[in-house]
């Protein structure tokens, strides 16, 4: 066992033979089990609540802000409890309760969320995810300064034990994130995920009552840097320096630092994935790599800070961290936007990866050294350091609180991205630079220097007169772009053709041709084919409003009387203003699946509409929402569901899984296609409980010439569904499978769009 523990710790185990690990082997497995078991309960949470709430990013905050908060208030009472408690049998019982309440979480979810149902979407989700999370979180947060406690021995080394510990809880989060991400909740299912991250929290439990391990006290950590000399002088300069770091207006400062570090962590993470959204899109894989390098980055922080603290636990190191994070943060948009020119014709998720690496880890390594600095620097008694790493963790998890919503709700939807991340580094730094130069550290001018490239960076050229902007818009659902493409007269007429595009991180979610007042999207026509089938002033369902163009041509032409529901209040906004939506329209902010799960109403026609870039919400296509839309079917009404176009090879298992989803929910299922290619196309699942007849409908095409709509199905013989799978709200495997098709459709927009406007003058993001 320790040699295993050694083998995830290659420069630790270099240590010398009494280290605090080798010495305390069980705690660091513990906490590594720890780490990825929150993180486990944060990814699980989120899918467990998505049948009901959807998976938009309001969820995705809901649950990371409640995460949060849960830390918070975890750290603050295991600073609380280190005073009293300093034993490896009250961190077991602790370990203990979290496993039972983790693998109780799909039972209290169904619990919760019918406690919930009735209430609106934002005020529901934080409340299940409360109700959900805060327990198990709480436990996992008072494992760390409880740990610091225990494994505190000298007043020298508090530095290195908390950095340590928090350093083997955050690896085994990046271990967690991509094991439960890509691997055991895709295919083994939300269920067994639970039950795993729980087993393996109780394997601590079942270690402990098996080899009744005792921990003596341990010796001091043995910093192999810090030589027996230095060590002494060192005691000294403690000594004399306690009275000022047990000053009042000195810790309130550092707790202050804290909270800063805090928010400028969550102000990282949220700009680098709205930088790299534009390019590479929101996809699983995108939002893996970010979390994955934001957590690698906080580790590597948490260690070198430890070293750093037990060095110099002086507060001159503070303004050179500070500055240099500031220097990173300010060259955000400048690196963004530099590397995905080098990168942009990389394999997609190399590309994303080394952008990552470059954009988050050079200030997220900085800024995660502050804490542990901190704790080192206001810790004054050994008895005292669990306290104090409790509250300086607890301040800095208030500060990613604050981050989280100051940026996701405020500066992002209302400033964008690129001035607020100059802003930003600007206001983190300039106190530091003060401080230097007063010291006579002239190397800090340097952060003059990297503000005139950030600020020259944000110079836009002059947009090209062929692309007009009509909207730009950034925010936590994604980037927005309405453009006018301008092309030149058609034979035998005078006017400039006009292309009005709508973009969601730049991928196309409708083309409407301004000068025939119709969409180009083929797709639009088939729907407005299949609905002739409808008695005149049906009730329809549109679930993804977008440009409003299908709900138009329902409401205009069969006079249907049309809800409409979209997640991102934009949209209704563009719809009305770029696309001429009718104010007859019945426009529903809400998610699709929490629609569904919530309205009593029938209609005669459903229309699934919900592409967000080039990724379909993966709670929407599942077994369950298929079998709860049915009953949501008046007589002889039936479903249009608009997916990508593949059906062969790799990039078809995306739609070969929702065809064999819909076959099982007892639905028959027919499968329309549009013309052209599998990339250039779209597929119509048109889907009913009884009988599907269309072979008196026509559809009109090219040059007016007129098809029987019913020739058109593909032959259900022809479809291969062996390798397919039945999705469900259990393995919700829709992102990975679209994968492959999500990077073929960026690849094509970003050649014949992405690169065409950047080239012209629009910058990837505001």
């Amino acid at each position: 066992m320790k040699k295993s523990i050694f083998a995830v710790y290659p420069i630790i185990s270099m240590r010398i033979k009494d280290s605090v690990i080798s010495t305390n082997w069980y705690l660091f497995l513990l906490l590594l089990i720890e780490g990825g078991a929150l993180m486990a309960v944060e990814i699980i949470s989120a899918k467990l609540v998505a049948p009901f709430y959807g998976t938009s990013l309001y969820v995705w905050t809901a649950v990371l802000a409640i995460t949060i908060a849960g830390l918070a208030a975890g750290y603050s009472l295991g600073g609380a409890l280190s005073k009293k408690q300093n034993s490896s049998k009250f961190l077991i019982f602790v370990v203990s309760v979290s496993a039972l309440l983790v693998f109780l979480m799909p039972y209290t979810s169904v619990f919760v969320m019918a406690i919930t149902a009735k209430m609106n979407l934002s005020i529901g989700v934080i409340v299940t995810c409360m109700l959900l999370l805060l327990p198990p979180v709480v436990c996992f947060g008072t494992v760390g300064p409880l740990s610091v406690k225990y494994l505190s021995r000298k007043l020298e080394n508090i530095g290195h034990v908390a950095g340590l510990t928090y350093f083997t809880s955050t690896i085994g989060g990046i271990i967690a994130t991509f094991l439960f991400s890509f691997y055991i909740i895709p295919f083994m299912g939300l269920k067994a995920g639970t039950l795993i991250a729980a087993s393996a929290l109780a394997i601590v439990f079942l270690i402990f009552v098996v080899t009744r391990k005792k921990f003596k006290n341990a010796p001091a950590v043995n910093s192999p840097v810090i030589s027996e000399k230095k060590n002494t002088i060192k005691e000294k300069t403690d000594s004399a320096a306690i009275k000022k770091q047990d000053n009042a207006t000195v810790k309130n400062t550092m707790y202050l630092l804290a909270l800063l570090e805090g928010v400028a962590v969550m102000v990282i993470e949220l700009f680098s994935a709205r930088m790299v959204a534009p390019y590479f899109g929101s996809s699983l894989y995108v939002w893996g790599t970010v979390i994955g390098i934001t957590l690698f980055g906080l580790a590597l922080g948490y260690y070198a800070g430890g070293i750093v603290a037990d060095r110099k636990p002086s507060e001159n190191t503070f303004p050179w961290i500070l500055l240099l994070a500031s220097v990173f943060i300010m060259l955000m948009p400048w690196i963004s936007n530099g590397l995905t020119v080098c990168f942009e014709d990389f394999n997609p998720v190399a590309a994303v990866l080394i952008i990552c690496i470059f954009l988050i880890l050079p200030p997220l390594l900085f800024l995660g050294t502050i804490p542990t600095l901190v704790i080192r620097y206001i810790t004054v008694k050994v008895e005292a350091s669990g306290n104090t790493t409790g509250k300086v963790y607890a301040f800095s998890s208030m500060g990613s609180i604050l981050g989280l919503f100051l940026t996701g709700y405020f500066i992002i939807p209302v400033f964008g991205i690129s001035g607020p991340s100059v802003v930003t580094g600007l206001l983190l730094g300039i106190i530091p630079f003060l401080m230097l130069i007063r010291k006579k550290k002239y190397k800090a001018v340097l952060f003059f220097v990297a503000l005139a490239i950030a600020i020259g960076s944000q110079k836009e050229k002059p947009a090209a007169d062929d692309i007009k902007i009509q909207y730009y818009s950034e925010g936590l659902l994604g980037q927005i772009l309405v453009s006018d493409v301008v092309k030149p007269p058609s034979p035998g007429s005078n006017a400039n053709v006009v292309n009005r595009i709508l973009f969601i991180n730049r991928m196309g979610q409708n083309f409407y041709n301004l000068n025939q007042g119709k969409s180009i999207f083929g797709y639009i026509d088939y729907i407005s084919a299949l609905a002739a089938k409808l008695p005149e002033k049906s009730d329809v369902l549109v679930l993804g409003l977008g440009g409003g163009v299908s709900a138009n041509a329902l409401h205009k032409k069969y006079k249907c009387s049309v809800d409409a529901v979209d997640l991102d209040q934009r949209m209704a906004y563009i719809a009305k203003c770029f696309f001429g939506l009718e104010n007859d329209i019945s426009i529903i902010i809400d998610d699709a699946r929490h629609y569904i799960e919530t309205t009593g109403k029938k209609y005669d026609l459903i229309v699934f509409d919900v592409f967000n870039g080039e990724t379909w919400p993966s709670h929407v296509l599942t077994l369950e929402s298929f079998k709860k839309t049915k009953k949501l079917l008046k007589e002889s009404g039936f479903i249009i569901i608009n997916f990508n176009g593949f059906l062969s090879g790799v990039a078809g298992k995306s739609g070969r899984c929702v065809y064999k989803t819909l076959c099982a929910s007892g639905m028959e299922t027919r499968l329309l296609p549009t013309a052209g290619k599998e990339d250039e196309r779209n597929i119509l699942f048109v889907t009913s409980p009884g009988k599907l007849n269309f072979s008196s409908l026509k559809l009109i095409g090219g040059k007016q010439k007129e098809f029987c709509l019913d020739s058109l199905f593909l032959e259900p013989e022809k479809i291969a569904t062996d390798d397919a799978e039945v999705l469900t709200d259990d393995i919700p495997n829709l992102d990975m499978f679209n994968l492959e098709a999500g990077k073929i459709w960026r690849k094509g927009y970003n050649k014949y769009f992405t690169k065409n406007y950047t080239r012209k003058g629009i910058p990837l993001f505001k």
